[in-house]
Order: structure tokens, then C-alpha cells, then sequence
């Protein structure tokens, strides 16, 4: 009866952790693949990342500010997916061969009461942040991802 009951502990506690974001940081750095956005029945998941700067010289300051950028960029991603994002894209070509391109992106829209449910640090002080929406919420506030998976 008592593996029983660890087996069906276990299986319950597998499936209520699939709908979340696994980890993009393996072995200190940025893993070869992960996923950026996740739509399940009851959050938007959205992963960000943030550098650090190598001219701070405190490691405090480094894992800081590349956290801020880090939940900086998951808000912008949060964005992106609710209500799309605006693309601007530049080439320049000289004798036949492409000696410049950029893309420039923006969005805009409000985010409110994103849930910060993970940090990590990687070995060079960059972070990688996962960041949750309540699909209640924004359901509430008119805004349903659902045809945005």
C-alpha cells in the first residue's frame, strides 16, 4: 500500500510539473535548446535573459543588473506574444554580398502582476529568468493568448 501511495505522490507531482519551463542553463551556460514562451491552461511562461556587463567589476553588480535585464527581457517577451511585436529590417548590399542587416523590434502593451518563479546565474554572471501570467487575469482584462501558442 505505501508504494502504492509514493507511486501515484509521484506521478501527481510529475504531472503537475509539466506544464512548466525546464531550466536553459546546463553546466553554467546557456543550454543547447529550451523553450522561450509556454501557454498551458493556467499561465503564460516566458523565459528571459540578461548579459552581464564585463566593465562592472563586482560580481553583485554583474548577477544585478543581468538580472534586471533579465526580467526586462522575459516583460518584453510577455509582450510580444499578447500583443505582437513591430519589425523594422535594414540590409545593405555592396558588389553582391551583404556588408550590414539589422532588425530592429519593438512592442508595446501593459503587463501587470507577472509572477518571477525562477533566477538562474550562469558562470560568466548572466541570468536566465522564468516568469509566469495568471491566464485568469488576463482573460479578465480582455486579453486571451489562446490562438498565440
Amino acid at each position: 500500500m505505501k508504494k502504492l501511495l509514493m507511486l501515484c505522490t509521484a506521478a501527481l507531482f510529475a504531472c503537475a510539473c509539466a506544464g512548466t519551463m525546464k531550466s536553459a542553463v546546463k553546466n553554467g551556460a546557456i543550454a543547447p535548446a529550451f523553450n522561450d514562451t509556454l501557454l498551458d491552461n493556467n499561465y503564460l511562461w516566458v523565459r528571459g535573459f540578461g548579459a552581464a556587463n564585463p566593465n562592472h567589476t563586482s560580481d553583485s553588480q554583474r548577477r544585478i543588473m543581468s538580472r534586471e535585464a533579465a526580467i526586462a527581457h522575459a516583460y518584453q517577451r510577455a509582450t510580444e506574444v499578447l500583443y505582437g511585436a513591430n519589425l523594422e529590417s535594414n540590409i545593405q548590399v555592396v558588389d553582391a554580398v551583404s556588408v550590414g542587416s539589422t532588425i530592429d523590434s519593438s512592442a508595446e502593451g501593459v503587463i501587470r502582476q507577472m509572477e518571477l518563479i525562477s533566477t538562474e546565474y550562469m558562470e560568466d554572471g548572466g541570468c536566465a529568468v522564468i516568469m509566469r501570467l495568471d491566464r485568469a487575469r488576463l482573460k479578465a482584462s480582455g486579453l486571451d493568448p489562446e490562438g498565440k501558442k
